[in-house]
């Protein structure tokens, strides 16, 4: 399988969830920061941690 690069975020807590979830901050060809996940499984749990934030900061 491929790895999985999303945009970079400025935001702390999106960088704090991609710790959490494995990830890392790596860079484009172009010299562009990206967000990087090796496996599909810490793609998802960074997605499931953003989701929770999101919940908790509208409750």
């Amino acid at each position: 399988m491929y790895p999985i690069q999303i945009v970079f975020s400025e935001n702390p807590i999106d960088q704090r969830h991609l710790g959490q979830s494995g990830g890392t901050i790596s860079f484009t060809a172009c010299g562009l920061p990206v967000f990087h996940f090796e496996t599909q499984e810490q793609f998802q749990a960074y997605m499931m941690l953003k989701g929770e934030a999101a919940y908790n900061e509208k409750r």
